[in-house]
């Protein structure tokens, strides 16, 4: 099961939690007089139907139930401002999503952590607390999984994904510009599928590019695969597929972001 796997994340995880950190006088904002915590967290199960919109939401709570001394912003309607990283369609999940927060006092990396998950459900925790290393806009590439199950499933259909996302394909991209017909291959760093003959499934290992200008949603993949291999998934009985981000990197899709 993908949730079974997607929350083994905070064991697994390439972050370690740091012990503790030294805020220095220079990561106080001058203004606001606040430090800025980056949360890394796991976003999995039935969490994956959420909308971006309703996450904000929910964490947005979650901080205030936590006791945390969050930065509120002034005015009639007082809220607590976060940025999050590379916004997740509904129906994925993610084992490697971030946001930042903004504090009015330092507290420790486990603080945050141990304060936060018991206001949150067992499919969305935390699994990293620190200061930012990187920019939002430094993130480059994310890693994706997708696990097929299908009748058509075989070794030569998982060798024909590989060829598929190997050449051009042209395939209608939604923007805020509009719709048009864009060859999608650029957008892939890289693309390889397994097939378990035990299981049956495919999984496609793929890192698309995650920046705001050339973003690639998975979901255009397996349309891909869709239209030019007949992999079709009208019957949600014997066929479908789930989608897990597994890591978000910087420009070079080798560092990971921090």
């Amino acid at each position: 099961m993908v949730q079974s796997r997607a929350l083994q994340a905070q064991a697994d995880v390439k972050r370690a939690l740091p012990v503790a950190w030294d805020f220095v006088m220079d990561d106080i904002h001058p203004q606001s007089k606040t430090l800025t915590a980056r949360i890394g967290f796991y976003k999995v199960g039935d969490m994956q139907f959420i909308s971006h919109l309703d996450l904000q939401r929910f964490m947005k709570r979650a901080f205030v139930r936590s006791g945390l001394p969050i930065w509120f912003s002034e005015g009639f309607n007082p809220h607590p401002k976060m940025v999050f990283s590379t916004p997740l369609s509904i129906g994925i999940q993610s084992e490697c999503e971030f946001a930042d927060i903004k504090m009015t006092a330092p507290v420790t990396p486990s603080q945050i952590v141990d304060a936060l998950n018991p206001c949150m459900p067992d499919t969305l925790q935390l699994f990293y607390a620190a200061p930012p290393v990187h920019k939002m806009t430094d993130i480059g590439y994310a890693s994706y999984d997708i696990r097929i199950t299908h009748p058509k499933n075989s070794t030569d259909m998982a060798s024909a994904l590989d060829a598929l996302f190997s050449k051009p394909l042209i395939l209608t991209k939604k923007s805020k510009a509009g719709d048009r017909d864009t060859d999608i291959t650029p957008f892939i760093k890289s693309a390889k599928t397994d097939y378990n003959a035990e299981t049956g499934i495919m999984t496609l290992h793929c890192m698309l590019c995650a920046d705001n200008a050339n973003f690639l949603n998975p979901e255009y993949l397996m349309r891909g695969a869709e239209r030019e291999l007949g992999l079709t998934f009208d019957d949600p009985t014997s066929a479908w597929y789930e989608t897990v981000r597994t890591d978000i990197f910087l420009e070079d899709g080798v560092t990971p972001f921090l």
